[in-house]
């Protein structure tokens, strides 16, 4: 029986025999069904997650999808770390550590250790995992188990959480206890201090009054003076001797003498403290100012024990305030004189100072100015270095771009110089050179357009030349070429007997085989490229000489781009590879000049392969008609470089150019320009840089009937 199990089954000899080895085989695998069922049991009851890993997930019980919160199918086929997030929270990744896990189990080391899972409804949970190594059939698994210990990690968090609180608890209490030591150890030698303070104290107050330089009084009760200090009897003029036991109006003239008008009194009846200014003539006769101070001593009680009197002798200052003001005048005046905006600034720009004549320069007012944060918020971002000024302490000659206040650009020329002032530490003049510079530009482009003008000159003379001296080589090569070519037709019968009777030879540095296919191209190349010379020749011929002034040829628009393009092909070409051209259908003719319309055409598609920087971007030519205007069109847009905001408008001026690097005369867009207002058509450009352009040529249509 058990052979019959397990090797190939043997014939029965009787039928019952093999009813019989049917019947056992059926109730072993009723047996192992009961088994399998149990097991299965056992592997869907447990509480834990299992899993079965071979390259992928293979298995897993109901516990697992439970915990995943997802579907069996959800699970089967996937790895691991494809229910994690991408790093671990040691900032490792989940993959890689799962790949490393499962390897580690294969050679038989149990790995138990500690995970980041995301369940499939994107919530993140902590497990607790467990891989081993199980042969099945003869095959390496890894089982892995593994529980949701998510409610376990917060509790012990909360537990940490609270006994760090109790620590804390402790700590602040502890804490408290040592600065109330502290304070009180500090409190017992802040009394100490404040004795021996006293004591200093009041040798310092008389040190102070001795030797003040403000005059000081002391007063008793009944306004008698007391105490009178040196500086004082030195502002009034007389010994300290002869000072006290006077009144105070006796010393220093009053008028009021203890009155109920005298400050004094007012001290005694209510005010704590008071002062006010006043003039007087010394015994020398001198005027004098001084600023009086007074303020009552007074017992707990509130009584008035004494007064105290402090004089200011203000005359020096009085006299300085009045030359001071004598000279902000005078240099209000110079400031108002002088066409320099000057500014005073701190180190980090800060207006603190404008002149009133800035408004001319900027146009905005003084107080508009001192809304700005900076000057550099005013002027541009750091016109000038802090670091080279604290060098050389002054900076000339500095030229600024601004915008003023109505828009229009300015050009001002600038001189920071330091200043050591209490309210700031740089000087800053602004002249406006606006007009001087303009006037400078346009001499500069006049004496350009000079230069370029006689240099068309010379290049026309010398192109007539070059013409004429390039022909005379390029006719012989025209001629000579179809001569030679029939000469090698004819020597090819013979070269070829040669061959066929001794084989293949070198001719020159080449294989006769080689060279009886290729001579003949050669031929043909040299042929196409003497006629291209004498194509190009012609055109620079036609270029020089004087047009055509006839304008009343029927131009058809279409027929003008055609023939314009079919001359720039190998150009439009190495441009782009997107080029779109466009007809417009039913076309008005106009009558014109073809040549002239032809050299515009030219010109505009020769400017839109130069702006052009790679041939993956496209350029696009379209006609058509307007009817209601009655004007026909023709734009060429490209998708290049584009042109600035401050060349657009200068770009059909005669000699005006942005390649005068790279060969550009500035002539091209001008020529162009003049020529369409002969045709009583409009030239117009959009631009912007970095975007590409927009050429638009319109033309009157005209009727067959109407006159030239």
């Amino acid at each position: 029986m058990d052979n019959l199990l397990i090797g190939d089954p043997q014939p029965a000899d009787q039928p019952e025999d093999l009813i019989r080895l049917l019947a056992a085989k059926d109730l072993e695998i009723a047996a192992m069904q009961k088994k399998l069922e149990k097991y299965e049991a056992i592997f869907q009851g447990l509480s834990d997650g299992v899993l079965l890993i071979d390259e992928t997930l293979s298995e897993c019980n109901q516990e697992a999808c439970q915990i995943w919160k997802c579907d069996k199918e959800d699970i089967i086929g996937f790895f691991p770390s494809d229910f994690a997030p991408l790093f671990q929270p040691d900032g490792e990744n989940s993959y890689e550590i799962a790949q490393k896990k499962v390897s580690e189990a294969l050679r038989g080391n149990v790995q138990k250790f500690e995970w980041k899972d995301i369940r499939r409804d994107g919530i993140m949970i902590d497990t607790q995992v467990i891989l081993n190594r199980i042969e099945v059939d003869g095959k390496d698994y890894v089982l892995a188990t593994f529980k949701d210990i998510t409610d376990l990690k917060i509790k012990e968090n909360e537990k940490q959480a609270l006994l760090h609180m109790m620590e804390k608890i402790i700590e602040d209490r502890t804490r408290t206890l040592q600065e109330y030591n502290e304070s009180l150890n500090e409190e017992i030698a802040r009394r100490k201090r404040t004795e021996r303070n006293l004591e200093h104290a009041y040798m310092e107050l008389e040190h102070i009054f001795d030797t003040s330089g403000d005059g000081i009084l002391v007063l008793d009760s009944d306004r008698n003076i007391v105490r009178a200090n040196l500086a004082f009897a030195e502002l009034v003029e007389q010994p300290v001797e002869g000072i006290l036991g006077k009144k105070c109006f006796d010393i220093f003239p009053c008028r009021h003498k203890c009155t109920d008008h005298c400050i004094i009194q007012e001290i005694v009846v209510g005010s704590s403290k008071t002062d006010f200014e006043k003039e007087f003539v010394s015994i020398s006769g001198e005027r004098k100012s001084c600023l009086v101070k007074a303020a009552a001593l007074r017992s707990e009680g509130g009584e008035v024990l004494g007064i105290v009197k402090n004089y200011k002798d203000l005359t020096s200052y009085k006299r300085w305030v009045d030359r001071l003001q004598e000279s902000e005048e005078f240099h209000r005046i110079t400031l108002e004189s002088i066409w320099d905006a000057i500014f005073l600034t701190t180190d980090d720009g800060r207006i603190v100072f404008v002149s009133c004549n800035v408004t001319g320069i900027f146009g905005y007012d003084s107080d508009e100015i001192l809304g700005f944060d900076t000057i550099f918020d005013l002027v541009g971002n750091r016109f000038y270095s802090n670091h080279e000024l604290a060098e050389v302490r002054e900076i000339r000659n500095l030229e600024v771009e601004v915008t003023d206040k109505g828009g229009q650009q300015r050009t001002l020329i600038a001189n920071v110089k330091r200043a050591a002032l209490r309210s700031g530490t740089t000087l800053i003049a602004f002249r406006d050179i606006t007009e001087r510079k303009n006037a400078e530009k346009r001499a500069k482009i006049e004496y350009e357009q000079l230069v370029q003008a006689g240099k068309m000159v010379s290049l026309g003379i010398l192109v007539s030349g070059v013409a004429h001296e390039i022909n005379n080589p390029n006719n012989s090569i025209i001629l000579n070429v179809p001569l030679l070519s029939r000469m090698w037709y004819d020597a090819r019968v013979i070269l070829d007997q040669y061959m066929d009777e001794h084989g293949d030879f070198m001719l020159g540095s080449l294989r006769y085989s080689y060279a009886r296919e290729r001579v003949p191209q050669l031929f043909s190349g040299i042929m196409t490229s003497s006629r291209r010379i004498k194509h190009i020749v012609q055109d620079l011929k036609n270029y020089a000489r004087q047009g055509s002034t006839v304008m009343n040829e029927v131009i058809d628009i279409n027929g003008v781009l055609r023939a314009a393009v079919l001359l720039l092909d190998n150009q439009l070409q190495k441009a782009t590879n997107r080029l779109e051209i466009g007809y417009g259908f039913g076309m008005p003719h106009f009558r014109g000049n073809f040549q002239k319309i032809e050299q515009v055409i030219i010109n505009i598609l020769q400017n839109a392969c130069e702006a052009v920087d790679d041939k993956a971007k496209a350029i696009r030519v379209r006609t058509g008609f307007d009817p209601a205007p009655g004007l026909t069109w023709l734009e060429v847009e490209d998708q290049g470089l584009g042109i600035s905001d401050e060349d657009l408008p200068h770009v059909t001026d005669p000699f005006y150019t942005t390649k005068r690097a790279c060969g550009g005369t500035g002539l091209g867009l001008s020529i162009s320009s003049r020529i369409m207002q002969e045709h009583g058509g409009e030239l117009t450009i959009h631009s912007r840089r970095g975007e590409g352009t927009r050429v638009r040529l319109t033309f009157p249509a005209r009727q067959e009937g109407d006159a030239a």
